[in-house]
């Protein structure tokens, strides 16, 4: 028997970083994961990579919409399969997980009850929460469709806003158990004995391909000058939803992750041969035509879309 554990989330706030939690929790299990980005390169892969553990990528959409959900299912067949105790899923920060019953009933038919499902752990950014919720379907479905709920980051806000995302989460779902930390912090084996997944209805996703943001891939082969990186990331950051990758620059090789007009550099000790960041928008063409205005100097040279 294989526990299953779902991770969701929007973009940026703390999924990844809650996964690698986990998985040094369990690192005495045998683990299997499954990481899906919305963008049309995976990112999060190489931060949770550990040797012995089995690990799918599917990127470009959601594994709740059409555009991949079969290629979800054919990944939870075959890791049926393995020989793991543990199985963590960690959705796009986009997906609405609101069909997830469904698809997991179909996936106990066709691999005779393999997987024991302990329910879905929500990871709310707590300095972007109550602005993105009213206008973003999904964030509602993911606090609605979540047994366990952490509000991450708490140490950037009020008492008075967390005092209403509190009260945000229990309109949404009364039913959940809800954590706050900062950076993930928390006892992830209490967390996990404790959780008791609710018998919730299954329903149409809102995730579809028409209703989809916009993903950018910025590419490049040679170093690029830290400073001009970093300026124009940061005019980037208020309109995308998201910004991360890896990148060569002039003063070494870093992780790079954005939310929302912070950019952070963080040194990556591994070799990157090109550099791959990925931008998500809601503004489209408007952010590619930023790109291409904010691209100056070596830029223009340097990073390719």
């Amino acid at each position: 028997m294989i526990d299953l554990i779902l991770i969701t989330g929007f973009l940026g706030t703390g999924k990844t970083t809650l996964l690698q939690e986990l998985l040094n929790e369990y690192k005495n299990q045998r683990i299997g994961i499954i990481v899906n980005e919305f963008g049309e390169i995976g990112i999060d892969g190489a931060l949770v990579e550990r040797d012995g553990v089995r690990m799918n990528e599917l990127s470009n959409g959601s594994i709740f919409c059409a555009c991949i959900k079969d290629k979800f299912i054919e990944s939870l067949i075959a890791m049926a399969k393995e020989p793991i105790s543990m199985l963590f899923i960690e959705a796009s920060g986009l997906a609405d997980p609101a069909n997830f019953p469904q698809i997991l009933t179909s996936i106990q038919n066709r691999t005779e009850g393999q997987y024991r499902f302990r329910g879905s752990i929500c990871v709310l950014d707590g300095e972007t929460f109550l602005d993105y919720y009213d206008l973003l379907p999904a964030l509602h479905q993911q606090a609605a469709y979540s047994n366990n709920i952490i509000v991450n980051k708490i140490d950037l806000i009020t008492e008075s806003t967390l005092e209403s995302i509190v009260e945000t989460i229990e309109a949404a779902n009364s039913n959940a158990s809800v954590a706050m930390t900062s950076y993930c912090r928390l006892d992830y084996d209490a967390l996990v004995k404790s959780m008791k997944p609710a018998d919730l209805p299954g329903e149409e996703t809102t995730n579809t391909i028409e209703s989809r943001p916009k993903s950018f891939v910025l590419h490049g082969k040679e170093a690029i000058p830290h400073a001009e990186l970093s300026g124009f990331l940061e005019a980037l950051s208020m309109d995308a939803y998201r910004i991360k990758g890896f990148a060569r620059t002039t003063e070494g090789n870093f992780y790079i992750s954005g939310v929302r007009g912070r950019v952070e550099f963080a040194p990556w000790k591994d070799e990157i041969l090109d550099t791959r960041i990925v931008i998500i928008s809601a503004i489209g063409i408007r952010m590619m035509s930023r790109i291409l205005n904010e691209r100056k100097g070596e830029l223009v040279q340097l990073l390719s879309l």
